[in-house]
Order: C-alpha cells, then sequence, then structure tokens
C-alpha cells in the first residue's frame, strides 16, 4: 500500500532535493523546491530519512521555471533546471555557508559569485554520456542515466553541452547502428578544445577493421577528432590519419591538453576563476608560489608569468604536460626561473602523503586546487610554512570547512565567493583567500583555548570527586546494613 504525505519543503539538500520535516523524520523529495507544499510518496526509510517521490505541488514556488530541456524529467545530468538561475546560485552559496557555519566559521561579507549570467546553456565542453545495445529490439541508446538508476535516457540534444553539429545524438544513434560491434561500446567522452571537438569512444573489445574505417569517414566528414579507448590500462589511440595538437586558452596562453587530461568543464567560469585567483594573492616579481593539485598548469602557467611558481603533482601524465609548458616559457626567457626571477618547476608528488612538500622551498604565496577529498594531509605543512597569503578552491563546501577549520587559529578568512561551473546541477565550486591571523585574534584565541582547557580540567575533578563521593557513601551504607 502506497505511503503518502503532505509536506512543506524549507530546503534543498546538498544533492538538490527538496527537505520536509515531519516530527523527527526527514523527508528527501526529488524536484521539490524550498516554500512549497507538496504531496509525497514515501519509498525507503535509511535511520530517520524517508526518501520520496514527488506526486503533486501544492503549493509552488515563486522562484519556480518550466525546465528548458525536453529530456529533463528523465534524466540525470542536471537537478536544478525546474530553479529561476539567480535563486540557483543564491541557495548555493547558503549551503557552503551552512557548511562552513557547521564548523563555526562564520562569513559576514561574500564576494559577488562568479557566474557567465549570459552563458547558463551550451556552457560544459566536456562531458560523458553512455551506450548501450539492445540486442532484443536492436535498439541504440545513446544519453545520460536517469536520476538515481542505472538506465539510460535517449537524448536527442543536450542544452548545458557546447553547440556542435556533431552533438546531434539522434544522429549518432544511427550512425552507431551500422557498426558490426555496435555491442562493444559502452561511452562517450566529450572534449571542446579550442582548436576542434574531440570524441573518445570507450570499448570492451578490440573494434574490427570495418568499424574503425566507418568512424574514420565519419570523423572526415564531422571535422572532429575520434579516439578509441580499450579500457582504462590502455592508452587511448586515434583513428584520424593526422590529429592536430589540442589547447584551451586561459587568459591569454594556449595551454596544452590531451583528451585524458581534467580541464574545468565551463571554459568561461574557468577564465574568470584564474584571474581572480591571481589577482587575490597579487604575487610580487620574483616571490615563490605553491600550486598545488596543479593539474595541467591551469593555474601555474598564467601565474609563473610574473613569479617563481612550483607546480605539485602526482599524476605522471600531468606531470609532463607542466613540464612542457616550463620549457615553452623558459624558451621565452631564456633562463631559469630562479635567476629570472619567475618561470614555472614542475614537481611529481602525492599530497596525500604528509612529508611530500618537505623538500620544497618556503613559498610567499600558495595556491592549491584539490579534488573532493580536500587537502587535509597538507594542512600542517602549511600552517608550519606560513605564506602571506593563500588561495583554496573547492569542489566540495563539507572538505572545504573542514580544512578551513584546521586552519583558523593560524589563518582568517579575508575574502570568499563561490563559482558557479555547473548551471542547473547542484554542483559548486568556492574560492577562499586566507591571510595571517592578526596578533591580537592568535592572542585571544590562545587565551580562549587556555580557558576551555582550565575549565575541562575543573570539570573532570569535580566528576573524579563525584564519583570517589559517591563510592564512599556506598561503602559506607554497606557497612550499616551489616
Amino acid at each position: 500500500m502506497k505511503k503518502i504525505l503532505t509536506l512543506t519543503v524549507h530546503d534543498l539538500a546538498s544533492d538538490g532535493h527538496g527537505i520536509a520535516r515531519s516530527g523527527r523524520d526527514v523527508y528527501f523529495i526529488p524536484g521539490a523546491l524550498p516554500g512549497e507544499t507538496v504531496v509525497a510518496e514515501m519509498l525507503e526509510r535509511k535511520r530517520k530519512i524517508w526518501y520520496c517521490r514527488l506526486v503533486s505541488i501544492e503549493q509552488v514556488s515563486e522562484h519556480r521555471v518550466d525546465p528548458s530541456c525536453p529530456h529533463y524529467k528523465r534524466c540525470g545530468g542536471c537537478d536544478l533546471q525546474h530553479l529561476e538561475y539567480s535563486q540557483q546560485v543564491i541557495l548555493k552559496q547558503q549551503r557552503v555557508a551552512r557548511e562552513l557555519s557547521r564548523q563555526g566559521i562564520e562569513i559576514d561579507n561574500w564576494d559577488a559569485p562568479l557566474i557567465a549570467s549570459d552563458q547558463q546553456w551550451h556552457y560544459r565542453r566536456r562531458a560523458r554520456l553512455g551506450i548501450r545495445y539492445n540486442k532484443a529490439n536492436q535498439e541504440v541508446l545513446v544519453g545520460f542515466r536517469e536520476s538515481n538508476s542505472k538506465h539510460l535516457t535517449n537524448i536527442d540534444i543536450c542544452p548545458v553541452l557546447v553547440e556542435h553539429p556533431a552533438l546531434d545524438w539522434k544522429a549518432w544513434r544511427g550512425r552507431l547502428a551500422q557498426l558490426e560491434g555496435v555491442a562493444r561500446f559502452t561511452h562517450i567522452e566529450v572534449l571542446q578544445a579550442s582548436e576542434r571537438l574531440v570524441l573518445v569512444f570507450r570499448v570492451l573489445k578490440k573494434v574490427t577493421d570495418n568499424d574503425r574505417n566507418k568512424l574514420q569517414i565519419w570523423a572526415a566528414e564531422l571535422e572532429i577528432d575520434i579516439y578509441i579507448r580499450p579500457d582504462d590500462e590502455q592508452p587511448i589511440a586515434a583513428v584520424n590519419e593526422v590529429i592536430s595538437p589540442l589547447t584551451h586558452n586561459v587568459l591569454g596562453h594556449n595551454l596544452s591538453i590531451h583528451p585524458d587530461y581534467f580541464v574545468q568543464v565551463n571554459a568561461k567560469v574557468n577564465q574568470l576563476m584564474v584571474a581572480e585567483a591571481k589577482a587575490w594573492l597579487a604575487p610580487e616579481a620574483g616571490a615563490h608560489v605553491w600550486d598545488l593539485f596543479a593539474g595541467h598548469g591551469n593555474f601555474s602557467v598564467p601565474l609563473a608569468k610574473d613569479c617563481i611558481v612550483d607546480a605539485v603533482e602526482v599524476s605522471d601524465e600531468m606531470v609532463r604536460a607542466i613540464e612542457l609548458h616550463a620549457e615553452q616559457l623558459s624558451s621565452k626567457s631564456q633562463s631559469s626561473p630562479e635567476k629570472d626571477g619567475r618561470g614555472l618547476i614542475a614537481h611529481k608528488a602525492d599530497l596525500s602523503n604528509s612529508d611530500s612538500l618537505e623538500s620544497l622551498p618556503n613559498p610567499d604565496y600558495v595556491l592549491l586546487d584539490p579534488p573532493r577529498a580536500g587537502a587535509s594531509v597538507c594542512m600542517a605543512e602549511l600552517i608550519k610554512r606560513k605564506a602571506k597569503r593563500m588561495v583554496y578552491v573547492s569542489c566540495d563546501p563539507a572538505t572545504l570547512a573542514r580544512d578551513l577549520k584546521t586552519l583558523s587559529e593560524d589563518y582568517d578568512v579575508e575574502r570568499i565567493t563561490i563559482l558557479d561551473m555547473f548551471p542547473h546541477t547542484h554542483h559548486i565550486e568556492t574560492m577562499v583567500l586566507l591571510v595571517p591571523a592578526s596578533k591580537s585574534r592568535q592572542g585571544r584565541k590562545i587565551m580562549m583555548n587556555d580557558r576551555l582547557k582550565t575549565q575541562a580540567k575543573k570539570q573532570a575533578r569535580s566528576q573524579i570527586q563525584g564519583l570517589r563521593n559517591t563510592k564512599e557513601k556506598g561503602a559506607s551504607r554497606g557497612k550499616s546494613k551489616r
């Protein structure tokens, strides 16, 4: 029997689902917005959380809009298209503020969000879609996974992907159906470089010569590059007879990229982010800057124009990319970074190892852009090195809040903003400028910590004394009974 409830939604969860409460229970309702009264079907309970299906909306939010994508109700690629864009940005900032507040960090003044307000659509230059072949009815599916499901939603055009004639997925379903080994194809990866579009097909088995020839013909007809990825252990192979170099532009620098490189999804917001990070750090000529989790040099190369950048990465491929960019920069200056007071130095190091930064020279400034797990292992070394300013770019508000809490006795949050790399989704990036804590505030913190320690000791003593008294009373009662 179906369990139906009428609920009032008061917030959005980190995954974009509406949150409602009734008694001690919490209800997650995909598609519901704050301020709405909804009818929901209760599907599954885990601890005190009910996961629900939205049945109907009794009271509609003033911020609800009609989704622009015809596939939105089934496709799991976006989850906030039903919310007015300006409100998406507000709720994302509130989410970051909530996570910081849980760690005792309160932000009074936020910088304006870094958004490409004129590019809410067709912003995504990198994506991965699934391919499935239904042998029973000889149907090819191409699209993203449905929300909370392993099933694929067939899509024709995706309105958040960059615009390109080759990104017509209905046409690709027709092409793939012509392949004799279509069942071997599992995914399509999309990358829009400055020069041209790249598609990478993941396959389970070796592609036949006939299928490779067809892919080669399609690549020529569409004027794109096509690669085959056998599996994650083997390098990708191009089907084009001639492959041109790929780059993307960051503040006037053409950075070499490869289909396997991590590249920020939103080109326009990436430009805004790098420019703002550089302005916040404001390193003087000849200064030493650490760029931790440097990737292929997204921040490093623009910074190395004016100072010496130690770019730290664990991936061999990314380290080689940084070394290539370092060579390109040094060829222009004709001298080493140490002599010239500017340039780029690549370092291979595993930043999940606490000793990985010990051999690096002291930084004047630090920029870090870690993965979702954050940079907790680096915190002790960063505190010890006492940089003048640090910029922390985060893709996870919870791990950002944890790391800022660790730094809070030694660094203050000077500026903070959110970056909307992924409009119409729940994903959010945050950028924080940290400066050394003022001596007076550090002194107050030390005094407060000492006071808390003293109070804790007093409480512990009183608890021990209370236990002793209880034991003595129990012993005296025992004697009297005997």
